[in-house]
């Protein structure tokens, strides 16, 4: 199978993307997110970590992802 040059950019673009919105996250998002899915005082540790370290690693229950470059704030 050959790919067209427009094909494969938007491919790498649709990537770029996807990827965005967690790496543009902020530790007060991550937050909120971590307590809607029921966190409880896990987060508050979660949250600590992430304004000294700028990475927010999630719980394995939700994939174990860890998302680095977060905004402190």
């Amino acid at each position: 199978m050959r790919f067209s040059t427009a094909a494969f950019l938007a491919l790498a673009v649709s990537a770029m993307v996807a990827s965005g919105p967690a790496a543009a996250a902020s530790c007060s998002s991550w937050k909120a997110t971590c307590q809607s899915r029921g966190g409880g005082a896990d987060c508050d540790a979660k949250f600590a970590k992430c304004m000294k370290t700028g990475t927010w690693k999630e719980g394995a229950k939700f994939g174990g992802a860890t998302h680095s470059g977060v905004e402190k704030k």
